[in-house]
């Protein structure tokens, strides 16, 4: 074994006048640093890095020495993803390019695709890279055309040549516009004609390249679609291979299927049913392939897709990840086992299975015969921050479901687990379990009384301070979700602890619309059905703020969402008490903004509108009694009090319009024929 001292004469020695002295210190440091993380850091701290990229950057560098140097290179970007930004830094790409032009040396043009992919297999590289793509892309096209002529012959050099060229295209595909770059060079009918090859790297190489080229790119996924092999079209091919013994191969095919699913096209979503989902539940259990592609592949593939989830489903998907789980769970003291994988392994489980259970009640249903809920909660005691988030994402799915939520969330001992991760260090982890929570603070939900009990409503209070708004949004959630169907004990805490001053406050939360949204509905949900709610919203903000805020919610540029709230928050005003009633109805403004608002395009915000007016309207006149004493006339008994403002915005005659609409919608039809009620019937 080579002793410290020896490792730095190596480094020494590459600075020697003699090329032979500097070829034999580049093997001796290639052969010990391969598979040796512990001699790769020993290399970096005796800055070897300048040392090699400066024999790249001289012109006169002999072609062996090149090879011993780009191979180090190669090896060292292996190391980690710190270990490679340090030779993007240092300018080793723009030499590495330089070696795979065209004319150039062989083995030189192998050895440097081989590094430049080692650099590429880290994300900030690949973004790192953009100057050097507009030179490296038409190198690498010419490393390509060579399987024009070795395609049907087996040439192990030239193919590993074409294989690292079509990686490194692949990876080159980090964003929108370097896919459009790569695929106008006419790469895909040269990349499609590969499939059939029979060369199982080449065609994996190729398969890779199409997916990252076609990845969340409908256009040239458009483009895949009317390519033609030979006989077949460029789908009957790719499914071909995802049918094909070879895992790899198939996982490969399977993924540049998943990206053509998002297009939606009839025919190609029952191949996807009845051809990719069993390919890949298929690779879940082949014994010795790593899963955890084929997880994450199923959780594209079943991306806002119910009838690709139910498939899933069908196929067994959801018992094998739960499978998944147990067998990691009984390797959690086990010796020899990547530990740092297996929690990759589970956060993917949690977040493919989140998806296949994000929109079907079957799916959910079986999740929870399998004991997902178990799993779920184990996992958020996990170490991993990621792992703890995919938990709670999965859960927040699962628990949507009435049924499920009323009967297995309660003894699945979830609340204690969730109400801690509120509280994580990590903002992510707050963000997902904030937003579960929102889910069991319904008022089906018979958590929410021990969530109460637990202190949540102080929680919650402390987490509106978060600098996270997407936190800050979810706790309103929750609070709009807890003032529903309560008593006033619990109205009166959440109202002193949450503070109407601060709903009030994001209510008009400049640029935050999604947390005025929640506010105003938190603010709607106080006054409901509740004297103490109102006479607490205008004790604590006075008339003129109230009318203030009702104003900026239905103005006629609010957003939608904004609108709805505020119109409610009038409307659960307005038919509890008269007296504040009076306020609404005092304000011509927002009066006439009210109304304005019962023919708009969106049936919610005109169904919104017309209860406000309902509940308006339905403030009659004193009893005759009160009439002679007050001085009313008897005919006005029993007519609506508001009728001479509402009758000076010609109101009447715009339901009645409306109710002459052949294309009404049936909801809002329903809520105007009501309001017409409080007025008597037209003259004809």
């Amino acid at each position: 074994m080579a002793s410290a001292q020896q490792h730095v004469q190596s480094v020494q020695r590459l600075q020697s006048p003699d090329p032979v002295e500097v070829y034999s210190a580049l093997r001796t440091i290639k052969n010990s640093i391969i598979g040796s993380t512990t001699k790769k850091s020993l290399y970096f701290k005796l800055q070897i890095i300048p040392h090699v990229t400066s024999l790249l950057a001289l012109d006169d560098t002999d072609v062996q020495i090149r090879v011993q140097a780009t191979a180090v290179i190669s090896s060292l970007a292996h190391k980690d993803e710190e270990a490679a930004r340090q030779l993007l830094d240092s300018g080793v790409v723009g030499s590495l390019i330089g070696q795979i032009a065209p004319g150039a040396d062989a083995a030189l043009t192998e050895a440097s695709v081989r590094a430049l992919n080692a650099l590429l297999s880290y994300e900030s590289v690949k973004l790192g890279v953009e100057k050097h793509v507009g030179l490296m892309v038409p190198y690498l096209l010419s490393i390509i055309t060579e399987a024009k002529d070795t395609s049907r012959v087996y040439e192990m050099r030239a193919h590993a040549r074409i294989e690292l060229a079509i990686l490194v295209l692949g990876k080159l595909c980090m964003t929108e516009a370097r896919q459009y770059t790569i695929a106008n060079t006419g790469v895909i009918d040269m990349l499609a004609s590969l499939l059939p090859c029979g060369y199982p790297r080449l065609q994996i190489a190729a398969l890779k390249a199409l997916s990252a080229l076609s990845y969340e790119n409908m256009e040239i996924c458009g483009a895949l679609l009317l390519v033609r092999l030979k006989h077949k079209t460029y789908t009957e091919a790719i499914l071909d291979l995802a049918r094909n013994q070879d895992p790899d191969i198939s996982l490969c095919a399977c993924m540049c299927i998943s990206n053509m699913s998002r297009m939606r096209t009839g025919d190609l979503l029952k191949d996807i049913q009845t051809v990719v989902v069993p390919a890949l539940v298929k690779l879940l259990k082949t014994p010795g392939f790593s899963a955890l592609q084929v997880v994450q592949s199923l959780g594209y593939l079943c991306h806002e897709d119910a009838d690709i989830q139910l498939a899933a489903k069908n196929a067994g998907v959801i018992s094998e990840l739960i499978k998944i789980l147990v067998v990691i769970e009984g390797q959690a003291d086990a010796d020899f086992v990547d530990q740092e994988f297996n929690t990759r392994m589970v956060k993917g489980v949690f977040l493919t299975l989140g998806t296949i259970v994000s929109t079907n009640e079957e799916c959910r249903r079986k999740a929870v015969e399998d004991q997902a809920l178990v799993y779920l909660v184990r996992a958020m005691g996990h170490s991993d921050s990621g792992v703890k988030a995919a938990a709670c994402l999965c859960t927040r799915y699962i628990i949507r479901s009435v049924s499920i939520c009323r009967t297995h969330v309660p003894e699945s001992g979830i609340l204690a687990p969730l109400m801690s991760l509120l509280q994580d260090k990590t903002a992510d982890v707050q963000v997902t379990a904030s937003a579960t929570l929102v889910n069991l603070l319904t008022d089906f939900s018979p958590l929410r009384a021990d969530a109460l009990k637990a202190g949540l409503i102080d929680i919650l209070a402390k987490l509106l301070s978060s600098p996270n708004s997407t936190v800050c949004r979810n706790v309103l959630w929750s609070i709009r979700n807890l003032l529903v169907g309560i008593d006033d004990d619990t109205r009166r805490e959440i109202i002193d602890k949450i503070k109407i001053e601060t709903l009030f406050s994001l209510s008009s939360a400049p640029h935050e619309s999604f947390l005025q949204e929640h506010a105003l509905g938190a603010l709607r949900n106080v006054v409901v059905d509740s004297m103490l709610g109102i006479n607490a919203v205008f004790d604590t903000m006075g008339n003129n703020r109230v009318i203030e805020l009702l104003r900026q919610a239905t103005r006629s540029d609010a957003e939608s969402a904004i609108k709805v709230h505020g119109l409610y928050l009038a409307n659960n005003i307005a038919v509890r008490s008269q007296e504040h009633c009076e306020i609404i109805v005092g304000d011509e403004w927002l009066l006439r903004s009210i109304t304005s608002h019962i023919t708009n395009s969106s049936s919610e915000v005109a169904i919104a509108a017309l209860w406000c007016i309902n509940s308006i309207a339905s403030h009659r006149l004193p009893s005759q009694g009160q009439h002679e004493s007050d001085g009313e006339s008897a005919e006005d008994v029993g007519t609506c009090r508001y009728m001479t403002e509402l009758n000076a915005l010609d109101l009447q005659a715009t339901l009645e319009r409306m109710l002459d609409d052949p294309n009404l919608a049936l909801d809002v039809r329903d809520r105007v024929r009501s309001c017409l009620d409080y007025f008597p019937e037209s003259e004809t």
